[in-house]
């Protein structure tokens, strides 16, 4: 019988070919075009050794005794026979083809009727590469013209995976870009406070690198520009520099985002945009924390309206603050603390949830709860623009204390007005600058940061609303992006979450969106930066602490600490080293302590003594009911087999039938379960032989069995199989055909080991066969209840 494998894409049953509901009769006239033994099954089984008409005779002759069941049947076709079924019933049996024939062409006759692609090329589709295309490089030839069709026409078929369930829509797009450019505006400026930067070139990070995005970046509802966390990197690694005034910081900036953007690029153009992942999710979570934390720090002296030094390190700023309390500004602080708890309520209210969870809420309930209303949506607009609303209630409050002779509140002071300039990055300072090896090392942390948060942000919105990305491409796009920043006195940009929240909220569709904000920056530029010298630093910072809050993720902690003991050390040494030295050593030493759980966690992993309960074979430890055989012990390693933990395995079946033979029981074979193992090295092999040798000097057997068919093929073909044989043990696909073999003395192994030996020339007619898809003669020497490749 052939094997189930892999499962019919319509019917989910097993068939190696394609299945379609069709007419019976329509079908019993087609049959296959050549002789076969064919046993068709449907409820009974009805056997047919003649030639293609005396198929078609018997197939319509069983239509005719199935009037009920005639209307729609599965025809299942592999390639060298039919099966029908009887919609696919629990007890479906497969044809057994006993020659090899010639392909029938009725499964590509009735693709061709459906419109579909023929039998092998459904089947290429799954492992084959996406061709490149030029246009991939320029996606506005791509979204452009759909764009275009969306209000001429209508999308066609190709753009569907572009398009997605997210249509495009000007008047969403241009509300969306006014939107977020008012909110960008005010952000940018904080921004560059933080970096430590003269407040216009958060501006200037806000134009030129938006448009370049817009022309090639590929998450269509992504807003890019300046973020806390790429300033709290950006502004300590120029500490680590030793610059401090405003020439050389601006200068080393400027070359910070243009190696940021060299990075990225050679990055995507080599399209490795997966080696991000090699950063776990808890490093990240930790090392967020750590940013948020240090972000929050750094602002605290605005809204204290107190001097200290910009310090390196989180402690010190710390110890600077404890030391300068005394000098706290209240008029500065009752300001600052306002703004501050009106964003955080705002923020808050606007994430709270249904409106049965507002009205629970002991303060929610008193604001507008119904999503509908005109009260809420006004106040949600409120909540999406309170960084303008914090600029201007400080700006106001500012010019009140003023009126009133209070004095002490601190302004933004001097800004040079001279609007947009362009400029090679690092003038002035190029060779001193560059000199210093952290340069590259923070330009990589960075660069890697910003990926991961523009992806983590778009690839959200692209999953909510079904549309396609490339990660290879946005690498490249923002490092354009840079680039672009770089020749304009800015500094590193990445995609915002807190921007392109609002952006999607306001029904942005396409990166158009973000070229209007761009414009809206591009404006105040040349018409707001003489008046921003009169805000006060107290309504800014409050902008700053509110985004960092979002950076803090106390959950995960909680999680681990409850789940994951090895995933809580390797994040409090992320937060510690954050914390104590800067967050790119943070990053460096999570990422060090991640890759050294993953080793030690290869090197020792789980090893189990299994038993049989209800046909499965599992864990004695958590299932102590189930049976153990009598004269063998199964053990199973759920890892891969290599060098590094061949000897625990090893060890392990040795201790297992010692303990065995401990209880009175007399142990003839250790048997393998290797059904998580997915690969295994010449280290392994070698494990296998030596271990084989060492029980036959027990007088015992080595059977390693439940084998995935590569991993079969490859102790075929290494010699293992043979070596195993020498002393009495046998390789086997099935783990229950092996214990069968195992408690009859009598039984032949002679099948199950022509079994493996027949997946030698598989292996290698998968290899061959176009898009991997296994070839007639190859699918025959696949036994029925081999494990899964």
């Amino acid at each position: 019988m052939m094997s189930c494998f892999p499962p019919c894409f319509d019917c989910h049953h097993g068939t190696f070919g394609s299945c379609r509901p069709t007419s019976l009769a329509r079908d019993a006239n087609k049959g296959p075009t050549t002789a076969a033994q064919v046993t068709v099954a449907f409820e009974g089984t009805i056997t047919c050794e003649d030639k293609a008409a005396g198929i078609q005779e018997e197939l319509a002759a069983l239509a005719a005794t199935n009037a009920s069941e005639k209307a729609q049947k599965h025809v299942c076709v592999e390639e060298q026979a039919v099966v029908v079924t009887s919609d696919c019933p629990a007890n479906l049996k497969l044809a057994d083809v006993s020659e090899e024939v010639q392909a029938p062409s009725l499964a590509n006759e009735l693709d061709e009727e459906a419109g579909l692609p023929p039998l092998g090329v459904k089947w290429q589709v799954l492992y084959e590469q996406k061709p490149f295309s030029p246009k991939s490089l320029f996606p506005p030839l791509i979204w452009i013209p759909q764009y275009w069709r969306t209000y001429h026409g209508g999308i066609r078929e190709e753009d569907r995976p572009y398009v997605g369930e997210l249509p495009f829509s000007l008047k969403g797009d241009t509300i969306a870009g006014l939107t977020v450019g008012v909110m960008l505006v005010p952000q940018c400026l904080a921004f560059a406070l933080l970096a430590g930067l003269p407040i216009q070139t958060g501006l200037y990070s806000s134009f030129l690198p938006l448009l370049v995005y817009a022309l090639f970046g590929t998450m269509r509802q992504v807003q890019t520009g300046p973020t806390a966390l790429m300033c709290l990197l950006t502004g300590q690694a120029l500490d680590s520099l030793g610059v401090t005034t405003a020439g050389p910081r601006i200068a080393g900036a400027t070359l910070m985002a243009l190696l940021v953007a060299a990075i990225s690029i050679l990055l995507g153009m080599l399209r490795v945009g997966g080696v991000v992942n090699f950063i776990s999710h808890t490093v990240l979570s930790a090392f967020s924390t750590a940013a948020g934390i240090t972000i929050l720090t750094s602002q605290i002296k605005d809204v204290l309206g107190i001097k200290i030094p910009r310090s390196k390190y989180w402690w010190e700023t710390v110890k600077d603050l404890a030391k300068n309390l005394d000098k706290t500004h209240v008029p500065t602080l009752v300001m600052g603390l306002s703004i501050l708890a009106v964003l955080l309520t705002l923020k808050y209210w606007k994430s709270a949830g249904s409106a049965d969870k507002r009205r629970r809420h002991p303060l929610w309930r008193f604001l507008p709860k119904d999503k509908t209303s005109l009260p809420f949506r006004g106040l949600k607009l409120v909540a999406d623009l309170s960084s303008l609303l914090a600029v201007l209630t400080g700006a106001l409050w500012a010019w009140a204390y003023r009126a009133a002779g209070v004095d002490g509140v601190k302004l933004v002071g001097t800004v040079q007005t001279d609007g947009l300039t362009a400029g090679l990055p690092g003038k002035g300072y190029y060779s001193e600058l560059m000199g210093d090896s952290t340069l590259f090392v923070s330009a990589a942390t960075i660069a890697i940061v910003g990926f991961l948060e523009s992806v983590a942000v778009g690839g959200k919105f692209a999953a909510m609303s079904k549309y396609i990305f490339d990660p290879n491409q946005e690498l490249i796009a923002l490092g354009l992006a840079n680039l672009a920043s770089s020749f304009v006195s800015g500094f590193p940009v990445t995609g915002g979450f807190s921007r392109s929240a609002v952006n999607v909220t306001f029904g942005a569709t396409s990166l158009l969106s973000v070229v209007i904000s761009s414009l809206l920056v591009l404006l105040a530029v040349y018409i707001l930066l003489p008046a921003i010298a009169l805000l006060p630093l107290a309504s800014m910072a409050p902008i700053i602490m509110q985004g960092a809050i979002v950076f803090i993720d106390v959950h995960e902690f909680q999680v681990a600490f409850r789940s994951y003991p090895g995933e809580l050390l390797v994040m409090i040494a992320t937060l510690i080293v954050s914390l104590a030295l800067t967050v790119k050593e943070g990053l460096l030493a999570g990422f060090v302590c991640s890759v050294l759980k993953t080793l030690y966690e290869i090197a020792n992993p789980n090893l189990a003594l299994v038993g049989e309960i209800q046909g499965n074979f599992r864990d004695m430890r958590y299932f102590p009911q189930a049976q153990q055989a009598p004269n063998a012990v199964v053990v199973r390693m759920d890892a891969q087999v290599h060098f590094a933990n061949s000897g625990k395995l090893k060890d392990f079946v040795f201790k297992a039938v010692q303990v065995r033979e401990s209880m009175g029981t007399k142990i003839d074979y250790a048997v393998i379960d290797g059904k998580s193992v997915n690969s295994i090295d010449l280290t392994g092999c070698q494990m296998l032989e030596g271990l084989a040798e060492a029980l036959a000097g027990r007088k015992q057997k080595l059977v390693v069995a439940n084998l995935k068919a590569p991993i079969a093929a490859l102790l075929h073909t290494t010699g293992v199989q043979k070596h195993i044989q020498k002393y009495g043990g046998q390789l086997c696909l099935d783990l229950h055909e092996a214990m069968e073999l195992i408690t009859d003395p009598a039984a032949d192994w002679g099948p199950a080991a022509d079994k493996v030996s027949g997946l030698v020339e598989t292996r290698g007619l998968v290899a061959k066969s176009p898009g991997g898809s296994m070839s007639p003669k190859a699918r025959q020497a696949e036994p029925v209840g081999a494990a899964t490749p």
